[in-house]
């Protein structure tokens, strides 16, 4: 299993912002000795995960990602149903939408559309967001089973990003709300200049499966416009649970 975890952990580094890394680099990003490194890299060379290039001998991911991907996509068809509801919610508010699925590590955006304006919100789609500094990752862990919820906050960091970060204490409260409300806000918590709004997905199990979000540029919202996003997100969420057979929970939520 340690094996298994270094192996995740050196594949979490590619980045479109760093795509290639020497054995070296990897091994200082990582924290590995250069013998352990360049053994799990042999492997996920091997499994076809990762790759080298023949001249720079530097490491990239594979083609077998490719493959995974489209296995995924097509069993579980995620992006091809969120993207148009995204692309719907960024027209309606000229913000940007994203929608996200979660790991132990974090939030990944698997669905992304900015509007056609000078200034929006850019998303990283490569970059794991936090759980406890992002509305995507208060209301999703608002709606996961508490001892999950809990579990899941043990194991990751609690990192303050900027100064109105939400501490271990209020990252509570702030969850308490969001399961009450059915949707969470986090202004300036991850980006001083960002607002975001977000709220659940859920399967036939009423299960949370998803979060859909809007990320917008802080200093052009007033806090009139706040429950006009707020009403498009949730409505956007629910649409989505709904293209998915889910199962929306037993609360009164804005936008139902």
């Amino acid at each position: 299993m340690k094996t298994i975890d270094k192996a995740m952990h050196l594949l979490n580094l590619f980045t479109t912002e760093a795509p290639e890394f020497r054995l070296v680099d990897i091994a200082k990003a990582s924290g590995l000795d250069k013998v352990t490194a360049m053994r799990v890299l042999n492997s996920l060379v091997a499994g076809g995960l990762l790759e080298q290039h023949p001249d720079t001998r530097k490491y990239r991911l594979g083609t077998a990602i490719l493959r995974l991907a489209r296995i995924r996509e097509t069993s579980f068809p995620m992006i091809s149903t969120l993207q148009p509801i995204v692309d719907r919610l960024s027209e309606e508010t000229g913000e940007s939408g994203h929608a996200s699925l979660a790991s132990e590590a974090g939030l990944t955006t698997i669905a992304l559309c900015e509007p056609n304006r000078s200034t929006r919100v850019w998303i990283d789609p490569t970059q794991v967001l936090p759980f406890h500094a992002t509305a995507s990752g208060v209301v999703y862990l608002a709606h996961l089973p508490r001892d999950e919820a809990e579990s899941l906050l043990a194991r990751t960091s609690d990192k303050r990003y900027t100064a109105e970060t939400a501490s271990r204490e209020e990252l509570h409260a702030r969850i308490r709300e969001a399961r009450k409300l059915g949707y969470a806000c986090s202004i300036g918590g991850f980006e001083v200049d960002t607002a975001g709004f977000a709220a659940p997905v859920f399967d036939w199990h009423g299960k949370v499966i998803a979060t859909i979000g809007l990320a917008c540029v802080r200093s052009r919202l007033e806090d009139s416009h706040h429950d006009n996003l707020i009403r498009a997100v949730v409505s956007a969420a629910n649409t989505a649970t709904r293209a998915f057979g889910g199962k929306l929970p037993e609360v009164k939520r804005a936008g139902a």
